[in-house]
């Protein structure tokens, strides 16, 4: 065969590689369109948790003048915070673009214990050659075998999404967590000091929602219920949720 034949071929096999390679790249091509426009939306979406009294929670939701919407009732929790009667307790705020998903994370990293050895020996004491300053074989003394870590503070989770009639689906995972005490689990005490095993008790409040919000409006979304410290615990207290989503100009 000779060379221009075969130079022929190679040149035709090359042009027929390269127009089956265009052409299976074109359904992975981008299109611009109003879908990939929204998704370039940044939206910054913000909660707010209200401290207020069980009996103003009452009159505000089913009093003789309940508000005409949310917005009225943002309104009147922000004159009882003003009037020091409600609290502010946390304003979680994120900005992210429309469909992805975003985390806030304020927490500090607790480490407990919460499995102990059996009774014996206290550490760093040999088992013979004992000195008359060593303290004595506390049959009560436990070395942490366990830990655990939990997270206290804020963790607020969110993914906005900006539909085509201008209203925002957020899907909102916020969460706060409180120590509240330590509770005595085996008290003991002696010369060498406090020895009681003691475990952390924690409060938490969050919830799991998707709503649908009017851009720059508040929205109540839940009423959380703190527990008190009372043998039976009475509802004294409401957290009033409130969300709002704005989206933002472009940049």
């Amino acid at each position: 065969m000779k060379k221009p034949l075969l130079h022929g071929i190679a040149a035709c096999l090359w042009l027929s590689l390269f127009t089956a390679a265009h052409g299976q790249a074109k359904p992975f091509e981008v299109e611009s369109g109003d879908e990939s426009g929204a998704r370039m939306k940044q939206i910054r979406v913000q909660v707010e948790f209200i401290d207020v009294s069980h009996e103003q929670f009452t009159e505000l939701m089913f009093g003789p003048k309940p508000p005409a919407n949310d917005g009225d009732l943002r309104q009147q929790v922000a004159r009882l915070i003003k009037d020091g009667q409600a609290k502010l307790m946390e304003t979680c705020m994120l900005v992210c673009r429309s469909g992805e998903k975003a985390t806030l994370e304020s927490i500090r990293e607790e480490i407990y214990p919460t499995e102990y050895q059996p009774p014996g020996r206290p550490c760093g004491n040999p088992s013979n050659g004992r000195l008359a300053s060593d303290p004595p074989i506390n049959p009560a003394f436990r070395a942490p075998t366990a830990f655990e870590t939990r997270n206290t503070g804020v963790t607020f989770e969110v993914e906005p999404l900006l539909e085509s009639d201008g209203t925002i689906d957020p899907r909102l995972s916020p969460e706060i967590v409180n120590r509240l005490r330590l509770e005595t689990w085996m008290e003991h005490v002696d010369q060498w000091g406090d020895g009681s095993i003691r475990m952390p008790i924690y409060e938490s409040w969050r919830f799991n929602t998707s709503v649908s919000v009017a851009p720059g409006k508040f929205e109540l979304i839940t009423a959380l219920t703190p527990k008190t410290n009372a043998p039976a615990p009475a509802v004294t207290r409401k957290i009033l949720v409130f969300v709002r989503a704005d989206v933002l100009p472009a940049p």
